[in-house]
């Protein structure tokens, strides 16, 4: 079981990579489901059948919904200017940090923790545990990848896919800092996931709806007022050609 969760993991860092490098919408949004799925997994002991079945429910209902609204979506959009290969050396790079600071990450934490499953989880990742190890390779990997289309995202769809991946990160280092997580957590955990797809679906369905694309826009100018302005009304004042003055002619003296 151990070998297979840790390529699940492997797998849910290329979902992300497909997430932020696919140029398709719906080949992004694919990636950001597998990478929701699959997160849920990535634990060592495995939650029980009910926390697993809502993690599933929520990753599933929250993709099939940005799916949905992707329906109507654009020809391809630019994706991330890196590619899938800048974005894969990002996602490797990060996987490994994680991985090989999992020991000494283990250490600190257990060192502050003070009840008994965190700090069982504490020593799993200090002792090495492959489980706990590649869940916060996983987690330091998706958050890497995130970082670009949320802080500087140029449309609706990458800002809210990587939303997503942040809170899959965040799924993914609970696994790992945790022997076994509440299944309240995992529940709440599910319902956020599921309400996150549903705010990214509305966002995507509204800017196709409104204005045909997924472009970022500033709210603060009109966007008809800008198309319906005049020529003159748009020409910079230092263009414009001034008025020609009126010249006063000299009035003649009548005769004496």
């Amino acid at each position: 079981m151990t070998p297979a969760l840790v390529i699940l993991a492997v797998i849910v860092t290329a979902g992300a990579v497909v997430t932020v490098s696919a140029r398709e919408p719906r080949f992004a949004a694919l990636g950001m489901v597998v990478a929701l799925v699959g997160a849920g997994f990535v634990t060592d002991p495995l939650p029980g059948t009910v926390a697993l079945a809502a993690r599933l429910v929520g990753a599933v209902l929250g993709g099939y919904l940005v799916w949905i609204a992707l329906r109507g979506a654009p020809p391809p959009t630019s994706g991330w200017r890196l590619g899938w290969p800048g974005a894969g050396a990002i996602a490797i790079v990060a996987f490994a940090i994680g991985w090989l600071c999992a020991g000494s990450i283990g250490t600190v934490f257990g060192t502050v923790a003070s009840d008994g499953p965190t700090i069982n989880a504490a020593a799993a990742l200090a002792v090495g545990s492959p489980v706990p190890r590649a869940a916060l390779g996983a987690a330091f990997a998706l958050t890497a990848l995130a970082a670009a289309p949320v802080v500087v995202g140029r449309d609706v769809l990458r800002l809210g896919l990587g939303l997503l991946l942040l809170l899959t990160a965040a799924g993914l280092l609970g696994s790992a800092m945790a022997a076994r997580s509440e299944p309240f957590v995992e529940l709440a955990l599910a319902v956020l996931t599921a309400a996150a797809g549903g705010a990214v679906a509305g966002l995507v369905g509204r800017s196709l709806g409104v204005h045909g694309d997924l472009d970022l826009r500033a709210s603060g100018i009109p966007e008809a007022a800008v198309r319906h302005r005049t020529v003159d009304e748009a020409r910079p004042r230092h263009l414009a050609v001034p008025p020609t003055p009126r010249v006063e002619r000299p009035r003649r003296d009548a005769p004496g």
